[in-house]
Order: C-alpha cells, then structure tokens, then sequence
C-alpha cells in the first residue's frame, strides 16, 4: 500500500511538471497563476502546495533541473562513440543532436531562455555547467585530433566555444522564429558550416 502511494504521488508530480512547463511556455511563467495550474489539471490547489510545498518557484526549479540532468546524460552517453570517429562526423552529429533537443524539448528551452531572471542561482549553474561540459569536451577534443596532426594548434576552448555558439543562434532563431541565415535543420547547411569549420582548423601547410 505504501508503494502504491508512493507512485500515486509521484505520478501527480510528473502530471504537474509537465503541465506547467506546458502552460509556462505558452503564457510564461509570471502569467500562469497556482489557481490556473491546479484548475487545469481539474486539482485543487491544496493538492498542488502538498507535492511543491514552495509553489510556482519551486515547480521551475525541479522542472529546470531534471530537464537539464537528463539532456545532459543524453549527450554525455554519446561522447564515447563520437569521440572515435573522424571529426566531420563528429561535428555534423553534434549539430543533429541540437536538432533533436530543440525537437524534443522545445518548451523546456523557451521557458529556460526567457524565464532567466525567474530562475535561481542554483538553476542558472546547472545551465552554465551543461554548456561548460559540452565546450570542455569539444576542446579536449579538438586537442587530441592536434596531437594527431588533423587539426592545427590553436585556441581550443574559443574555437569549440565558437562552434557551438551555432546551435544556441539556431535555438534562439528557432524560439522566436526568425531566419538568422543558415539552418541546422537543413542537412545541405549543417555540411556546408561544417565544411568551413573545418577548412578553418585545417593545418597550415
């Protein structure tokens, strides 16, 4: 019977988050009240303040952190793989996971580039350090291929920060649907800035 509580109440917390990351991005955050979250879920708002004793704040907080824990394990299981392949795969699979994080996150990703001064510290770290992560990996990376003569010596860190720039200009102009010039929805454009990227790190002969 206790099991079954447990899960009972861990299934009405997943129905809240998913719910208010649902009205979150559609209304934002300041526009969507604890009566209106409740209400659409036919809850009151007693039940609601018993799983987020802290509220909408809390709610954001949760919703942030476990979003970012598991995009963050996704793309940490693929650095293995990729990191054995030849570097134009490797560039071109990372601008096609941007691709399918924007695909199957879009409402996380709205929520968390227009709500930033909503969030908290705590929030804003876990943000920095997925972003950390992924230029630390592309950098060591790019060192490694170096060593291999595949790459010339340069600023590691810049040039991984530059690259992945791309995919944050591509979310961006995807949320608020503007053209920012090349799409990495397009295959034919995600090659063609590979391509220059990669013409850019060649050696010098």
């Amino acid at each position: 019977m206790a099991n079954l509580r447990q899960d009972q109440a861990q299934e009405t917390k997943e129905k809240l988050l998913v719910q208010a990351r649902k009205l979150f991005a559609e209304k934002g955050y300041a526009n969507t009240s604890i009566r209106a979250l409740a209400k659409s879920l036919d809850m009151s708002e007693g039940i609601l303040y018993h799983h987020f004793s802290g509220g909408k704040r809390e709610i954001l907080a949760v919703m942030v952190q476990q979003g970012l824990a598991e995009v963050l394990m996704a793309l940490n299981q693929k650095n293995h793989n990729l990191e054995q392949q030849p570097l134009a795969i490797v560039l071109a699979t990372l601008y096609e996971m941007c691709e399918q994080l924007f695909n199957q996150s879009p409402e996380l990703l709205k929520i968390i580039m227009r709500e930033s001064d909503v969030m908290g510290l705590e929030e804003v770290h876990i943000i920095q350090n997925v972003i950390r992560s992924r230029i630390e990996w592309l950098a060591n990376l790019l060192r490694q291929r170096c060593a291999l003569g595949e790459v010339r010596e340069m600023n590691f860190e810049l040039s991984a920060q530059q690259f992945l720039a791309m995919s944050i200009q591509y979310a961006l102009g995807k949320l608020l649907n503007m053209n920012v010039g090349y799409s990495l929805s397009k295959q034919q454009d995600r090659q063609a800035i590979v391509e220059h990227t990669l013409m850019l790190w060649a050696p010098i002969s």
